[in-house]
C-alpha cells in the first residue's frame, strides 16, 4: 500500500511518506510517528522551550502542529473519501503557531491531546475499503489520495522528530 500512497502524492510529500514504514496503514496508525515523542519524553523536557535558530519553533509548538496539521488533512481525506470533489485551500501553518498558545501548555498534555486526535484519525481509516483509500481530491492545488495523507500523518512526526534530533540538541 505504501508504493500506492507514494505513487498519488505530489512530490512535496513523498519525503514523509518515505519515512513511514512499509506495513499496512491500518498498522501503523495507532502509535505512527508520535511513539517516538512519548518514548523521548525526558529529552523533549530537556529542551525545555529553547529553539535551535530564531524564528523556529519550540517543541511545544511543533507537537502543537502536527496536531493541527493532522487535524487539517484529515478533513480532506475525509473529503476525498466522501467524493466531495470541492477544491480544498491550502493553510499557512506559520501562522496557526503564534496563535495555538502551544508553549501555555505542558508537553504531557499535548501529547494527550496528539494521542486522541491519532486514535479518531485510526477510527476514520479502520473501515475504508482499498477504493475509498485511492480516492483523491484537490487541496492546495496538488491531487492526492486519502491513502497518502494517511501516510503522511505517519512520516510527518518522523521528520520533524529528526530535526529535534538532529537540530535540537
Amino acid at each position: 500500500m505504501k508504493n500506492l500512497a507514494l505513487s498519488s502524492a505530489p512530490d512535496y510529500y513523498k519525503g514523509y511518506i518515505e519515512l513511514a514504514p512499509d506495513k499496512p496503514l491500518i498498522d501503523v496508525l495507532p502509535t505512527g510517528g508520535i511513539e517516538l515523542y512519548i518514548n523521548d519524553m525526558a529529552m523533549l523536557h530537556s529542551i525545555g522551550q529553547r529553539v535551535y535558530a530564531p524564528s523556529k519553533w519550540t517543541v511545544n509548538e511543533l507537537i502543537q502542529h502536527l496536531i493541527d496539521t493532522e487535524r487539517i488533512f484529515i478533513n480532506r481525506a475525509l473529503r476525498f473519501v466522501r467524493e466531495d470533489d470541492t477544491e480544498l485551500p491550502g493553510y499557512d501553518h506559520n501562522a496557526y503557531v503564534p496563535a495555538s498558545m502551544a508553549n501555555n501548555q505542558s508537553i504531557e498534555a499535548l501529547l494527550e491531546e496528539y494521542q486522541t486526535v491519532r486514535k479518531s484519525t485510526e477510527l476514520f481509516y479502520r473501515p475504508l475499503t482499498d477504493k475509498q483509500l485511492l480516492n483523491s481530491g484537490t487541496a492546495n492545488g496538488t491531487k492526492i489520495s486519502a491513502l497518502s495523507i494517511g501516510y503522511i500523518l505517519i512520516g510527518h512526526p518522523i521528520h520533524h522528530f529528526n530535526v529535534i534530533m538532529e537540530r535540537y540538541l
